[in-house]
């Protein structure tokens, strides 16, 4: 990737951040993408403001473009779609996400943001991810992490792409810009607790039993018909 390519994607990025709210586009012209670490489990919010935006045109492809712009990479180095891992639940939204970490434009006038997010959910037992673009995308990614307000490390802006707030204070969010082909830094998923894993046991448990249940209360109701 040649120097030029790469300032000519980060311009708008730059833009974004320095001119007056006033002098901003109605739409963004990155896939915003929240990353939210839980005990066991990551939560990734991908939206893309296709309204007015040139890049889009109509909601049915933002929604094939964030169904592909980001792929979840493990410890072991394999890289897979989002989609082979857990389904994306898509919301039709008007507001960006408050933790967004550059500034965006507000509703101006009487017309709203039109906003597609897709919600994803994976239960792992990794303990780093990482997400990367196709190299053959043609959008460009703002990835960031909230911060817990009680901690100050693993976010996603500890790498060495383009980001913001690398040394960011507790409850700031990290942030990555994304090109096609790169790779964000790891986000560190929180070791699930003792008693959520005996609950996740315990659950998994129950409905064993009842299925082992029903199906034996199905072979007898079958074996008194057949007598």
């Amino acid at each position: 990737m040649t120097a030029a390519f790469r300032l000519g994607r980060i311009l708008p990025l730059i833009t974004a951040v320095l001119l007056p709210v006033i002098a901003r586009a109605h739409s963004t012209d990155f896939i915003l993408v929240k990353v939210s670490p839980h005990a066991g489990r990551v939560d990734v919010e991908l939206t893309a403001d296709y309204g007015g935006n040139p890049m889009f045109q109509d909601r049915a492809e933002a929604q094939a473009v964030l169904t592909g712009v980001l792929r979840v990479r493990t410890a072991d180095g394999s890289s897979r779609a989002l989609t082979a891992l857990a389904p994306l639940r898509f919301e039709d939204r008007r507001q960006f996400d408050p933790s967004t970490p550059i500034p965006l434009d507000p509703v101006s006038g009487a017309e709203p943001h039109q906003l597609l997010t897709a919600v994803w959910s994976w239960n792992c037992a990794a303990q780093k991810v990482a997400f990367d673009m196709p190299g053959d995308s043609n959008q460009s990614v703002i990835l960031w992490t909230p911060q817990d307000p009680h901690s100050r490390s693993g976010g996603a802006g500890n790498g060495n792409k383009s980001s913001g707030n690398t040394g960011a204070g507790a409850g700031e969010a990290r942030w990555v810009f994304l090109l096609p082909g790169e790779v964000s830094p790891e986000v560190a998923i929180p070791a699930r607790s003792l008693t959520g894993w005996i609950v996740s046991c315990a659950s998994a448990g129950v409905v064993g039993i009842s299925a082992t249940v029903g199906f034996n209360l199905a072979s007898k109701r079958r074996r008194r018909t057949r007598a």
